[in-house]
Protein backbone atom coordinates (compact mmCIF):
# COMPACT_ATOMS: atom_id res chain seq x y z
CA UNK A 1 0.00 0.00 0.00
CA UNK A 2 3.00 2.49 1.02
CA UNK A 3 4.71 1.47 -2.33
CA UNK A 4 1.45 2.44 -4.26
CA UNK A 5 1.03 5.81 -2.64
CA UNK A 6 5.02 6.80 -3.35
CA UNK A 7 3.88 5.27 -6.91
CA UNK A 8 1.23 7.39 -7.34
CA UNK A 9 3.15 10.52 -5.69
CA UNK A 10 5.72 10.12 -8.35
CA UNK A 11 3.57 9.82 -11.25
CA UNK A 12 1.72 13.09 -9.76
CA UNK A 13 5.36 14.75 -9.86
CA UNK A 14 5.89 13.65 -13.21
CA UNK A 15 3.25 15.38 -14.89
CA UNK A 16 3.87 18.28 -12.59
CA UNK A 17 7.25 18.35 -14.16
CA UNK A 18 6.00 17.74 -17.69
CA UNK A 19 3.75 20.85 -17.20
CA UNK A 20 5.92 23.18 -16.19
CA UNK A 21 7.75 21.63 -19.13
CA UNK A 22 4.76 22.54 -21.43
CA UNK A 23 5.17 26.11 -20.46
CA UNK A 24 8.88 26.25 -21.83
CA UNK A 25 7.45 24.73 -24.64
CA UNK A 26 5.15 27.08 -25.09
CA UNK A 27 7.43 30.25 -24.64
CA UNK A 28 9.35 28.83 -27.38
CA UNK A 29 6.38 28.79 -29.17
CA UNK A 30 5.07 32.64 -28.71
CA UNK A 31 8.81 33.63 -28.91
CA UNK A 32 9.26 32.37 -32.39
CA UNK A 33 5.86 33.41 -33.64
CA UNK A 34 6.81 37.01 -32.13
CA UNK A 35 10.48 36.84 -34.37
CA UNK A 36 8.07 36.04 -37.32
CA UNK A 37 5.80 38.41 -37.10
CA UNK A 38 8.59 41.15 -36.53
CA UNK A 39 10.14 39.97 -39.87
CA UNK A 40 6.84 40.13 -41.91
CA UNK A 41 6.08 43.21 -40.17
CA UNK A 42 9.79 44.40 -41.99
CA UNK A 43 9.36 43.30 -44.96
CA UNK A 44 10.61 39.82 -44.88
CA UNK A 45 8.69 37.01 -46.47
CA UNK A 46 10.20 33.97 -45.06
CA UNK A 47 8.58 31.61 -42.56
CA UNK A 48 4.62 32.28 -42.19
CA UNK A 49 4.34 33.48 -38.26
CA UNK A 50 2.38 30.64 -36.78
CA UNK A 51 2.62 27.72 -34.34
CA UNK A 52 2.98 25.04 -37.16
CA UNK A 53 5.55 26.76 -39.03
CA UNK A 54 7.72 26.82 -35.94
CA UNK A 55 7.41 23.12 -35.92
CA UNK A 56 8.49 23.18 -39.56
CA UNK A 57 11.54 25.11 -38.91
CA UNK A 58 12.64 22.75 -36.35
CA UNK A 59 13.28 20.53 -38.68
CA UNK A 60 16.11 21.90 -40.28
CA UNK A 61 18.69 20.91 -38.27
CA UNK A 62 20.04 18.18 -35.42
CA UNK A 63 19.69 20.20 -32.85
CA UNK A 64 16.30 21.65 -33.56
CA UNK A 65 15.06 17.85 -34.42
CA UNK A 66 16.05 17.05 -30.58
CA UNK A 67 14.51 20.27 -29.59
CA UNK A 68 11.09 19.05 -31.59
CA UNK A 69 11.14 15.60 -29.69
CA UNK A 70 11.49 17.26 -26.53
CA UNK A 71 8.33 19.72 -27.27
CA UNK A 72 6.27 16.75 -28.31
CA UNK A 73 6.86 15.30 -24.64
CA UNK A 74 6.30 18.78 -23.53
CA UNK A 75 2.96 18.97 -25.42
CA UNK A 76 1.93 15.57 -24.12
CA UNK A 77 2.27 16.48 -21.20
CA UNK A 78 0.49 19.51 -21.33
CA UNK A 79 -2.48 17.73 -22.81
CA UNK A 80 -1.97 15.44 -19.77
CA UNK A 81 -1.95 18.16 -17.24
CA UNK A 82 -5.27 19.80 -18.35
CA UNK A 83 -7.03 16.46 -18.23
CA UNK A 84 -5.93 16.11 -14.68
CA UNK A 85 -7.18 20.01 -13.65
CA UNK A 86 -10.45 18.60 -15.38
CA UNK A 87 -10.89 15.94 -13.58
CA UNK A 88 -9.49 16.60 -9.61
CA UNK A 89 -10.23 20.48 -9.72
CA UNK A 90 -6.91 21.30 -7.65
CA UNK A 91 -7.32 24.64 -7.93
CA UNK A 92 -10.79 24.46 -6.42
CA UNK A 93 -12.75 26.49 -9.14
CA UNK A 94 -15.94 24.28 -8.47
CA UNK A 95 -18.95 23.49 -10.97
CA UNK A 96 -20.30 26.90 -11.24
CA UNK A 97 -20.39 29.20 -13.57
CA UNK A 98 -17.16 30.61 -13.44
CA UNK A 99 -15.40 26.93 -13.16
CA UNK A 100 -17.08 25.21 -16.12
CA UNK A 101 -15.82 28.27 -18.18
CA UNK A 102 -12.40 27.86 -16.69
CA UNK A 103 -12.85 24.13 -17.77
CA UNK A 104 -14.16 24.75 -21.05
CA UNK A 105 -10.00 27.16 -21.11
CA UNK A 106 -8.52 23.57 -19.76
CA UNK A 107 -10.27 21.19 -22.50
CA UNK A 108 -9.53 23.83 -25.85
CA UNK A 109 -6.25 24.47 -24.36
CA UNK A 110 -5.62 20.52 -24.34
CA UNK A 111 -6.88 19.60 -27.72
CA UNK A 112 -5.09 23.03 -29.25
CA UNK A 113 -2.15 21.86 -27.64
CA UNK A 114 -2.49 17.79 -28.37
CA UNK A 115 -2.96 18.51 -32.27
CA UNK A 116 0.18 20.77 -32.14
CA UNK A 117 1.97 17.46 -30.29
CA UNK A 118 0.45 15.49 -33.20
CA UNK A 119 1.86 17.48 -35.79
CA UNK A 120 5.07 17.76 -34.31
CA UNK A 121 5.32 13.85 -33.98
CA UNK A 122 4.03 13.39 -37.71
CA UNK A 123 6.84 15.68 -39.04
CA UNK A 124 9.68 13.72 -37.07
CA UNK A 125 7.96 10.65 -38.51
CA UNK A 126 8.56 12.06 -42.12
CA UNK A 127 4.58 11.99 -42.49
CA UNK A 128 4.29 16.10 -42.80
CA UNK A 129 2.12 18.33 -41.26
CA UNK A 130 -1.02 16.79 -42.73
CA UNK A 131 -4.13 18.97 -44.16
CA UNK A 132 -5.70 22.05 -42.28
CA UNK A 133 -7.29 20.38 -39.68
CA UNK A 134 -9.41 23.42 -38.65
CA UNK A 135 -10.57 24.14 -42.14
CA UNK A 136 -11.12 20.22 -43.03
CA UNK A 137 -13.97 19.63 -40.09
CA UNK A 138 -15.37 23.11 -41.11
CA UNK A 139 -15.83 21.77 -44.86
CA UNK A 140 -17.50 18.11 -43.31
CA UNK A 141 -19.76 19.94 -40.91
CA UNK A 142 -20.88 22.02 -43.76
CA UNK A 143 -21.77 18.90 -45.40
CA UNK A 144 -24.69 18.05 -42.80
CA UNK A 145 -27.88 19.30 -41.41
CA UNK A 146 -27.15 21.35 -38.80
CA UNK A 147 -23.28 21.21 -39.25
CA UNK A 148 -23.28 25.24 -39.28
CA UNK A 149 -25.34 25.87 -36.11
CA UNK A 150 -22.06 23.39 -34.56
CA UNK A 151 -19.28 25.23 -36.40
CA UNK A 152 -21.30 28.89 -34.95
CA UNK A 153 -21.31 27.29 -31.35
CA UNK A 154 -17.57 26.09 -31.99
CA UNK A 155 -17.05 29.99 -32.68
CA UNK A 156 -19.13 31.26 -29.82
CA UNK A 157 -17.04 28.87 -27.61
CA UNK A 158 -13.75 30.93 -29.05
CA UNK A 159 -15.10 33.98 -28.10
CA UNK A 160 -15.61 32.97 -24.30
CA UNK A 161 -12.18 31.41 -24.60
CA UNK A 162 -10.96 35.17 -25.88
CA UNK A 163 -12.99 36.68 -22.96
CA UNK A 164 -11.22 34.57 -20.73
CA UNK A 165 -7.65 35.30 -21.77
CA UNK A 166 -8.49 38.89 -21.46
CA UNK A 167 -9.84 38.88 -17.97
CA UNK A 168 -6.31 36.99 -17.07
CA UNK A 169 -4.59 39.72 -18.65
CA UNK A 170 -6.74 42.83 -17.10
CA UNK A 171 -6.87 41.21 -13.73
CA UNK A 172 -3.91 40.10 -13.56
CA UNK A 173 -5.16 36.77 -11.59
CA UNK A 174 -2.51 34.63 -13.15
CA UNK A 175 0.05 36.94 -12.37
CA UNK A 176 -0.60 37.60 -8.64
CA UNK A 177 -0.45 33.27 -8.04
CA UNK A 178 2.88 33.14 -9.47
CA UNK A 179 5.52 32.37 -6.26
CA UNK A 180 8.20 35.06 -6.84
CA UNK A 181 11.31 35.03 -4.27
CA UNK A 182 10.85 37.38 -1.74
CA UNK A 183 13.89 39.48 -3.01
CA UNK A 184 12.45 40.29 -6.09
CA UNK A 185 12.87 43.74 -6.88
CA UNK A 186 9.66 45.76 -8.02
CA UNK A 187 11.35 46.45 -11.25
CA UNK A 188 10.50 42.45 -12.14
CA UNK A 189 7.15 42.71 -10.66
CA UNK A 190 6.44 45.31 -13.05
CA UNK A 191 7.20 43.90 -15.83
CA UNK A 192 5.95 40.75 -15.04
CA UNK A 193 2.64 42.12 -14.32
CA UNK A 194 2.82 44.24 -18.16
CA UNK A 195 3.99 40.72 -19.98
CA UNK A 196 1.17 39.34 -18.41
CA UNK A 197 -1.37 42.08 -19.38
CA UNK A 198 -0.14 42.66 -22.87
CA UNK A 199 0.48 38.73 -23.72
CA UNK A 200 -3.23 37.33 -22.35
CA UNK A 201 -4.94 40.38 -24.20
CA UNK A 202 -3.07 39.64 -27.68
CA UNK A 203 -3.71 35.81 -26.85
CA UNK A 204 -7.21 36.80 -26.39
CA UNK A 205 -7.36 39.33 -29.64
CA UNK A 206 -6.10 36.17 -31.82
CA UNK A 207 -9.09 33.86 -30.46
CA UNK A 208 -11.86 36.70 -30.80
CA UNK A 209 -10.79 36.90 -34.57
CA UNK A 210 -10.41 33.38 -35.09
CA UNK A 211 -14.32 33.07 -33.81
CA UNK A 212 -15.60 35.43 -35.63
CA UNK A 213 -13.88 34.22 -38.84
CA UNK A 214 -15.54 30.65 -37.67
CA UNK A 215 -18.89 32.36 -36.88
CA UNK A 216 -19.07 33.96 -40.71
CA UNK A 217 -17.56 31.19 -42.55
CA UNK A 218 -20.31 29.40 -40.63
CA UNK A 219 -23.04 32.29 -42.02
CA UNK A 220 -21.23 32.36 -45.40
CA UNK A 221 -21.13 28.19 -45.53
CA UNK A 222 -17.85 28.97 -47.06
CA UNK A 223 -14.94 27.53 -45.13
CA UNK A 224 -12.47 29.48 -46.51
CA UNK A 225 -13.35 32.55 -44.24
CA UNK A 226 -11.30 29.93 -41.35
CA UNK A 227 -8.26 31.54 -40.78
CA UNK A 228 -5.22 30.68 -38.93
CA UNK A 229 -2.81 32.70 -36.96
CA UNK A 230 -0.74 33.46 -39.79
CA UNK A 231 -4.05 34.70 -41.78
CA UNK A 232 -4.84 37.25 -39.28
CA UNK A 233 -1.37 39.07 -38.86
CA UNK A 234 -0.70 38.78 -42.46
CA UNK A 235 -3.96 40.41 -42.79
CA UNK A 236 -2.69 43.37 -40.20
CA UNK A 237 -0.78 45.19 -43.15
CA UNK A 238 -3.96 46.09 -44.85
CA UNK A 239 -5.47 48.33 -42.20
CA UNK A 240 -4.25 51.87 -41.55
CA UNK A 241 -0.31 52.01 -40.14
CA UNK A 242 -0.90 47.79 -40.85
CA UNK A 243 3.09 47.54 -40.29
CA UNK A 244 2.75 49.06 -37.11
CA UNK A 245 0.09 46.88 -35.75
CA UNK A 246 2.03 44.14 -36.91
CA UNK A 247 4.84 45.17 -34.93
CA UNK A 248 2.86 45.54 -31.90
CA UNK A 249 1.66 42.00 -32.16
CA UNK A 250 4.84 40.65 -32.14
CA UNK A 251 5.69 42.43 -28.93
CA UNK A 252 2.78 40.85 -27.73
CA UNK A 253 3.51 37.33 -28.84
CA UNK A 254 7.45 38.00 -27.21
CA UNK A 255 5.81 39.31 -23.74
CA UNK A 256 3.53 36.37 -24.13
CA UNK A 257 6.86 34.24 -24.22
CA UNK A 258 8.68 35.85 -21.54
CA UNK A 259 5.70 35.12 -19.21
CA UNK A 260 5.30 32.00 -20.26
CA UNK A 261 8.83 31.10 -18.77
CA UNK A 262 8.17 32.96 -15.90
CA UNK A 263 5.38 30.39 -15.04
CA UNK A 264 7.62 27.90 -15.71
CA UNK A 265 9.89 28.49 -12.94
CA UNK A 266 7.02 30.16 -10.16
CA UNK A 267 3.57 29.28 -11.03
CA UNK A 268 2.24 27.09 -8.08
CA UNK A 269 1.71 23.47 -10.42
CA UNK A 270 0.03 20.91 -8.03
CA UNK A 271 -2.26 18.33 -9.82
CA UNK A 272 -4.61 16.88 -6.44
CA UNK A 273 -6.21 19.62 -3.86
Amino acid sequence: MIATSELKDKSIQGIEWLARGSYVAKGILYGTISLFTFEFALGSRGADPNREEVLHQLMDNTLGQILLCLMVLALAGHTLWRIVEIWNDPYEKGWGPWGILYRLNYLLSGITYAGLGYTALRLLTGQGSGPDAKKLWVTRLLQIDGGDWLIISVGVIFLLWAGLQAYKGLSGKVYKSLELPQESNQYLCSFLRFCSLAGFLTVAATLCITGWYLIKGALEKDPDWVRSTDDLLKAMEHLPGGWGVQLVAALGFLLMSLFMLAMARWFPLKAVD
